[in-house]
């Protein structure tokens, strides 16, 4: 397979999908609904001028002295409210206030009393509902007296009947619950179905008319051209997903910060309550696997179909056709798959077979109908039928591209030489660097999530604390979203762009103890001058709960978590990823925005501004010796020093603090010489100097934040700064 050709397609093809017009319009749309529906109460107040703080008024017009009383006695503590009495009702429409509403207390012989609430509008809920639970203690307390019940039978006569539902067949335990989880990820599921027919349909059918597809097949195969078609439309719809979580994080990070003195906010995955725990989270990752191998498999089926149309209205037809058969299943899986019913024999083997497997296993699983054996062979057959369905459609998908007969078009497309720094080039940095970024909160959101539930019950035989298990959380996060972030990235970057001289390993342990000397210096000068004086002098380990005194295995997953796997990590992405793909825009570009976005990613100012001068040093360092061992080395050395802190004794941190005062003095020596040497000063300015025509850096790189995808991710990670300052403070 040209691998280079084919990711070259997959790239164009995914970038040209994200800077379409209309997925930024529906984007940016969705990003104002999900803000508007988790803000609406504050953002309504804040246009409408209404304060939170504004007491409510209830007049009470209870003239047979009934409940009057109790109604004071149970509401004199909420501050919001002021309950006054009066004898006559004499508000209109005209003359009643706003912040006003009057309760009539009627006299009724079989209910005790009736109630009347008048207001000029609408009333606050929460006001309507303390008046409405003061109400009904008001007419318990009513009853108990008149005719002299205990506390314990009204509370007997008040509670629901407790009935066990057995069904001997099936496992119908919170069925309700069960048929609403079902109902919305079968929908899902046919939602994302027409999409990718949609979507597979279009983007054949234009290109079939502008003889692209006929060009593109003279350059590579058509097992290469189909692939590349697919992976790109099923990373399109992953990255709507990514999108739509870090909207979601966008709009709670405002309702955080808005309500930061109201609410009690915590930034552990553990704060999010989710009922089923295991069950939930085995749910969503089973159809997330079904979901992801049953668009693959459309995908094909699709534009399989598609090549063999010769308009869009027969393109269209496909989609209905194709949508028409998943619709069936749909409906199958709603009617004939619940909790009332056990499934037959020939409905069992039917979910087993592709397609249907997508629709009916996740609805068995919440139904607890599945069977072991049906979620193998099911998951087998899907993996199986798509290296089928790929190679027999390849071979009709290339047929029908190149049977299609139209006139040319006369039209020839103009290769006008641009300036290497044009708006475009910039918005792809914004493009790559977005992506990169979304890519690394989604990730870390999710595995969260998922892996506070999963690590639990699996290491609990471990002997594992709180933090250990915290830890490792952390550890499988970092690992992957890391991970993730710099391969995508990476693959955006061009390769042999570092080409220098060789820099020996002696020099390269010199500059290690010049860059610990700058970074050790730092953090003194932040630590312990600037960051008291400003506000920023909280201590960030302390949410470490390991010393001396803990065990071997805790002390070891510490020093991996803080040291290990950041240094690695940290460095592939925001060293080698990011310089790589940024260093043909300038090599101090490439160093400027990878420390940026170093300090921004650790999301307060605090880390933030050291990690941003330390990702200045690194940055140099990687781009003088072209070897990211070596910033991974410093980077271990310099976290690795704070994770030894936390469980060494006091003997153990008097020699750590020797060691730091023989570095400080062995690194200012060294940087001394190199800068009393005259060669290593012209490496320096030739390493900083830019390899493209010089202009102002504005009207350069400002077009960057044209890019939707950086500016929802910079608002994210902004926003996200924000909540974290507020929480640390």
């Amino acid at each position: 397979m040209n691998r280079k050709k084919v990711k070259e397609m997959i790239q164009f093809s995914f970038y040209k999908d994200i800077q379409n017009k209309w997925f930024l319009a529906f984007n940016i749309i969705s990003l104002i609904s999900i803000v508007l529906m988790l803000n609406w109460s504050s953002i309504v107040g804040v246009f409408t001028g209404e304060d939170d703080t504004e007491k409510f008024n209830f007049a009470i017009l209870d003239n047979a002295q009934l409940v009057y009383s109790d109604i004071v006695s149970q509401l004199q503590e909420n501050d919001e409210l002021i309950i006054s009495q009066i004898y006559e009702n004499t508000y209109t429409e005209e003359n009643i206030p706003d912040d006003l509403a009057v309760v009539e207390i009627i006299p009724d012989e079989q209910e005790m009393f009736k109630v009347s609430i008048i207001s000029k509008e609408g009333i606050n809920s929460s006001f309507y509902d303390s008046m409405l639970d003061a109400l009904k203690e008001a007419r318990n307390n009513l009853f108990q007296s008149r005719y002299s019940v205990s506390d314990e039978n009204l509370a007997l006569f008040q509670s629901d009947i407790t009935v066990e539902r057995i069904m001997l067949s099936v496992n119908a335990e919170d069925s309700d619950i069960k048929e609403i989880i079902k109902l919305f990820t079968s929908a899902l599921t046919y939602l994302l179905t027409i999409l990718i027919f949609s979507k597979m349909a279009n983007e054949i059918t234009q290109e079939k008319q502008a003889k692209s597809s006929e060009y593109i097949l003279t350059t590579v195969s058509a097992k290469e051209y189909l692939f590349a078609k697919i992976f790109s439309n099923i990373s399109i719809l992953l990255t709507q997903g990514l999108f739509l979580i870090i909207y979601y994080t966008i709009a709670v990070s405002i309702s955080s910060i808005i309500n930061i003195s109201m609410t009690d906010i915590s930034l552990s995955a553990s704060s999010i309550n989710l009922s089923g725990s295991i069950d939930v989270i085995s749910y969503i990752l089973a159809i997330t696997a079904y979901n992801v191998l049953n668009l693959i498999l459309l995908c094909i089926i699709q534009a399989t179909l598609s090549a063999k149309t010769s308009s869009a209205s027969e393109a269209g037809n496909t989609v209905s056709l194709l949508t028409f058969a998943t619709m069936g299943i749909y409906i199958v899986t709603l009617y004939l798959i619940n909790p009332y019913n056990k499934i037959n024999l020939f409905l069992s083997i039917l979910s087993c077979l592709p397609i249907f497997s997508a629709y009916f296993i996740p609805a068995l699983m919440v139904v607890g109908q599945v069977t072991t054996w049906q979620i193998i062979v099911s998951f087998a057959l899907l993996i199986v039928s798509i290296p089928i369905a790929f190679r027999f459609c390849s071979a009709i998908f290339k047929n029908g591209i190149l049977d299609y007969k139209k006139k040319k078009n006369n039209a020839t497309e103009k290769n006008n030489e641009v300036s290497f720094f044009t708006k475009r080039s910039m918005k792809h940095i914004g493009f790559v660097f977005g992506l990169g970024i979304i890519l690394y909160i989604s990730l870390q959101m999710l595995l969260s999530v998922i892996l506070n539930f999963v690590l639990p019950p699996l290491l609990s035989s471990f002997n594992l604390n709180e933090t250990d298990i915290m830890l490792i959380m952390q550890i499988i996060v970092s690992l992957v979203s890391l991970g993730v972030s710099y391969a995508v990235v990476n693959s955006y970057a061009e390769k042999g762009k570092l080409e220098s001289e060789n820099v020996s390993f002696k020099s390269k342990a010199k500059l290690v103890l010049i860059a610990l000397f700058f970074i050790f210096s730092l953090q003194f000068l932040l630590s312990y001058l600037l960051y008291p004086t400003i506000g920023l002098d909280y201590n960030l380990t302390d949410m470490f709960s390991i010393d001396s005194t803990s065990p071997i295995l805790s002390k070891i997953i510490l020093v991996v978590a803080l040291a290990i796997v950041p240094a690695i990590f940290e460095e592939l992405f925001f060293r080698k990823a990011l310089i790589n793909f940024a260093l043909p825009y300038g090599k101090v570009f490439a160093l400027l925005s990878s420390a940026f976005l170093f300090g921004l990613l650790h999301m307060n100012l605090s880390q933030g501004l050291f990690a941003f001068l330390v990702g200045l040093i690194l940055g140099i360092i990687y781009l003088y010796t072209k070897d990211i061992k070596v910033s991974i080395v410093i980077h271990f050395i310099n976290n690795g020093l704070a994770a030894v802190e936390l469980i060494l004794p006091e003997a153990g941190q008097l020699i750590l603090v020797a060691l730091l005062i023989f570095t400080l003095i062995v690194g200012f020596i060294l940087f001394i010489k190199m800068l009393v040497k005259k060669s290593s000063r012209q490496k320096f300015i030739k390493l900083c100097k830019m390899p493209v025509s010089t202009g102002s850096i504005q009207t350069r790189y400002k077009y960057i934040f044209t890019d939707f995808t950086f500016d929802v991710a910079i608002a994210a990670v902004f926003l996200m700064s924000i909540m974290t300052e507020n929480i640390l403070r």
